[in-house]
């Protein structure tokens, strides 16, 4: 029987966001997937609402890194889905190259600017659930990145190095957003493992080979889920005195990174606001 609880997947067509779309499916959730390929996307939705025919499984296609596609994207979910119970910002990749869009790295764009972006603008409708959650997947590698390099171009920045600052930026954007929130919204975020997943189709150099030889003995894509699965299905109370934490195995976690910081969260979240303003309502 449905649990009538709506959820928000970002990047749900492949890997972690796809597993857990599927679980929670399976659980009763009510999914809508925001995916970059919509054929992708409408297959994910086809194949949760075949599995699980007393949900409601929906795509909306958007690019992340396309601030102004994704907040038309934005805006028409808000308008069908008055009422948000989970918001789980998971797409994210390992830039193959390094690439600016107007003087900021891609990669940051689509995974902390276009998340940030995505969680404004449905803020309306997770504020009229009785109780909603912000789920943001991170990652251990979050320890190799750096604020210093945020927002700008970086002479020889490495793909590495760029996925780190966008793993740090989600942490950071988690703890500046529940000073944001009503009390009824919470906000997370998690490291999902060392999963085998597609994640290594766009990576080079050393970390590649290690992800080729190696991959074997990575976790599958539903135990790299289980934290996300977790963090939407536990009970408020025992969650609430984490709120704006960091997780790992279902678990709150101390981050690796000293750079997480309130004060570089603020920092974050004010730049974020100024890039950020012209898309907002």
């Amino acid at each position: 029987m449905s649990t009538s609880k709506t959820v928000i997947i970002t990047g749900a067509n492949s890997g972690i966001g796809y597993a857990t779309a599927s679980i929670l499916a399976a659980k009763g959730y009510n999914i809508v997937t925001i995916c970059r390929k919509k054929a992708e996307g409408e297959r994910t939705v086809a194949h949760l609402q075949k599995s699980n025919p007393a949900i409601m499984a929906e795509n909306f296609t958007a690019d992340l890194s396309d601030l102004r596609q994704l907040k038309a994207t934005a805006l028409r979910i808000r308008e069908k889905y008055p009422v948000i119970d989970r918001l789980i910002n998971n797409a994210g990749y390992y830039p193959p190259a390094i690439e600016y869009l107007e003087g900021i790295e891609k990669s940051f764009v689509a995974s902390h600017l276009g998340h940030m972006l995505l969680t404004e603008l449905l803020l309306p409708s997770l504020k009229r659930s009785l109780e909603a959650r912000v789920i943001n997947v991170s990652s251990t590698l979050h320890r190799h990145g750096s604020v210093s390099r945020f927002f700008r171009q970086t002479p020889n920045l490495t793909p590495g190095k760029a996925y780190g600052d966008d793993k740090l930026a989600n942490i950071l954007f988690a703890k500046a957003l529940v000073k944001r929130l009503p009390s009824h919204v919470t906000a997370y975020s998690l490291h999902p493992g060392v999963v085998n997943t597609n994640f290594g189709n766009t990576v080079t150099g050393g970390l590649k080979i290690a992800i080729q030889l190696f991959g074997v003995f990575f976790m599958t894509a539903e135990k790299g889920a289980a934290t996300s699965v977790y963090l939407t299905e536990a009970a408020i109370e025992e969650l609430r005195p984490y709120n704006g934490a960091y997780f790992d195995k279902k678990k709150p976690a101390a981050t690796r990174n000293r750079e997480v910081s309130e004060s570089n969260a603020d920092a974050l979240w004010s730049r974020s606001q100024e890039v950020l303003s012209a898309y907002l309502d």
